[in-house]
């Protein structure tokens, strides 16, 4: 596939969300409009049909406390996107991204009671435990990559402000979608 032109656009997307939500609406104004409030009576109200604010499962994943923050999920995106969007195509890794991002934000809502919570690193922890899947599959080494994300998903757990519901929901959401993708890849006949 080449470029990867889903990925910089993801990129920019954040980068623009982050200028838009930080100069324009002004900090406080964006994070309390665009994050997960997690509320057992707001996500049964969402889950009864009644919720309004459905967008917020996906504007709380473009959604940085910091330009630190959007720093490095931006670099870990751009590093896992550009090898898989060229391996995936552009139509089946906006799936996947999309999986991720909606299984952090479920798994927020399922998980979490309190806080606000942000950031696209949902999706980014989908798109690693897909990477990973790809590599187990392959038969190739993922200790290092199992490893270095199993200690980003420990230091949400310890250090306080990391939503670790996000980045477990997206792991999981990535790593089930990038093995039904797989399956389907498996079970299709052969080209002759």
């Amino acid at each position: 596939m080449g470029t990867p032109y889903v990925t910089y656009g993801l990129i920019a997307a954040n980068v623009l969300a982050f200028l838009y939500g930080t100069y324009v609406l002004g900090t406080g104004v964006w994070r309390v409009e665009w994050s997960l409030i997690p509320n057992p009576t707001v996500f049964a109200d969402f889950a009864l049909g009644g919720g309004d604010e459905w967008y917020r499962w996906i504007t709380s994943g473009f959604l940085h406390f910091g330009l630190p923050h959007l720093a490095m999920n931006m670099f870990v995106l751009w590093q896992f996107g550009s090898q898989l969007e060229p391996i995936l195509g552009r139509a089946r890794f906006i799936g996947l991204y999309l999986a991720s991002l909606l299984g952090g934000s479920a798994s927020v809502m399922l998980l979490a009671n309190s806080g606000i919570h942000g950031g696209a690193s949902g999706a980014i922890f989908g798109l690693i435990a897909a990477f990973a899947v790809v590599l187990i599959k392959l038969r190739l080494d993922y200790r290092s990559l199992v490893t270095t994300a199993g200690l980003w998903l420990v230091l949400g757990f310890v250090i306080p402000g990391i939503s670790w519901q996000g980045h477990l929901g997206g792991a999981v959401a990535g790593a089930l979608a990038m093995l039904a993708m797989l399956r389907w890849v498996d079970r299709r006949p052969a080209q002759r």
